[in-house]
């Protein structure tokens, strides 16, 4: 450790030199004292924050004497304890998520940056400790203000998740002393800010042949060609799931059906569905393979390489309502057209359990748990064809 008097015996060089004054436990930083070629003498307290060293000045020799400097520093580890910002909170439960195989992962990511991390630049380069419910409400608030309703109830509820994971990270001993990055919470400023509980109602809206007329009418013109042709993909296969069907690469399209992989469930018990083509399918991925046949995914979004992400799709059904509301009996989501379809292929004579297996849904009996994704195949295959002809006569075919 350094004395008053090894700093008054300390020479100018050409150029700047520290020394140290002592080692302490890590990740806490460390009392430096830095000597410039002009015989200034300053005091630093450095520490290390994602990988990189960080100085921070506290002051100069002799007026500030070693004992007040080392005072001073131990203020600033305290302070610097808690350094860990709410982007780098936002990052680690990703990374969290990830880890974990979580189907949710990419949803959250997504959310986090679109509606976090580029509308608030500075809030999120703040630190975490420092984040209230006042900041959680802006968030929330321009959401609501951009027309997004049930989905900024998912927002809140992945900020919830992720503060908590800080919270917990932060009291557990073991986790505490694994992880470099400190977050200091005390609380969960999300706690404070209420659910929009009246967007929380269970769905029920199916659109009529005639409004599903309408929409696949309106596709064409009103969207882009990758989100229109997903849309009819969607519908034609029975109304799978958008997230799970984006996240299937090109390779799992097979020459008369698509392998979609379900991320529902904990790892290991998740489950290939199988869906085969109809007419209506193939139009759609021939549309598609005239823009590219390459890419990783059939249907790509903006980004090469990435595959359209599920809520740019959710956000363009919304708007398209928005824009043609007289077309249609009241508002619909994403959502509601793999309901429509689950209905709507009941009137076209499939039964229930036929519907339920060319949508992926799960059957809790034994046999069903363990029967091979290529069971049932031809079934699907024939009510996916009886789908497709319903829609041709019924939607497609009575275009004005």
């Amino acid at each position: 450790m350094l004395t008053e008097k090894q700093i008054q015996a300390l020479k100018p060089l050409d150029k700047d030199y520290v020394i140290s004054d002592g080692r302490t436990a890590r990740g806490e930083g460390v009392l430096l004292l830095k000597v410039r070629p002009n015989g200034t003498k300053e005091f630093y307290f450095q520490r290390h924050v994602g990988g990189k060293k960080k100085l921070s000045k506290i002051g100069a020799w002799p007026s500030m004497k070693l004992t007040v400097a080392r005072d001073k520093c131990r203020s600033e580890k305290e302070t610097v304890a808690s350094i860990g910002t709410f982007q780098e909170l936002l990052d680690s439960y990703v990374g969290k998520l990830e880890a974990k195989g979580a189907a949710t992962a990419d949803d959250v990511r997504w959310s986090f940056k679109h509606y976090v991390s580029e509308p608030f630049p500075a809030m999120v380069a703040r630190p975490v400790s420092l984040i209230g419910p006042m900041h959680i409400r802006d968030i929330i608030a321009r959401m609501i203000e951009s027309g997004v309703t049930t989905y900024c109830n998912r927002v809140r509820s992945q900020l919830h998740a992720a503060f908590q994971m800080g919270l917990e990270q932060e009291y557990n001993p073991r986790s505490y002393l694994e992880n470099k990055v400190k977050f200091g919470l005390l609380s969960n400023p999300v706690a404070s800010v209420p659910v929009q509980a009246d967007w929380e109602k269970p769905g029920d809206r199916a659109l009529s042949p005639k409004e599903l007329q309408a929409l696949w009418n309106l596709l064409p013109d009103q969207l882009s060609l990758v989100t229109s042709e997903l849309l009819k993909f969607l519908i034609a296969a029975g109304g799978q799931r958008p997230e799970q069907l984006l996240s299937s690469e090109r390779k799992l399209y097979q020459a008369d059906h698509v392998v979609i992989h379900s991320k529902k469930g904990v790892e290991g018990e998740r489950t290939l569905h199988v869906v085969p083509y109809n007419k209506l399918m193939r139009d759609s991925l021939k549309v598609m393979s005239m823009i590219s046949t390459t890419s990783a995914y059939p249907f790509e979004g903006k980004v090469a390489g990435q595959s359209l992400h599920a809520n740019s799709l959710s956000r363009a059904v919304t708007k398209l309502y928005g824009r043609h509301p007289d077309k249609f009996d009241g508002p619909f989501t994403l959502r509601d057209l793999r309901r429509t379809c689950k209905t709507l292929m009941g009137v076209a004579g499939l039964d229930k359990s036929l519907r339920d297996r060319i949508q992926g849904h799960a059957f809790s009996d034994v046999s069903s748990k363990h029967y091979d994704r290529y069971d049932y195949f031809k079934e699907k295959q024939q009510g996916l064809r009886r789908w497709a002809d319903w829609l041709q006569k019924n939607v497609i075919g009575q275009n004005e």
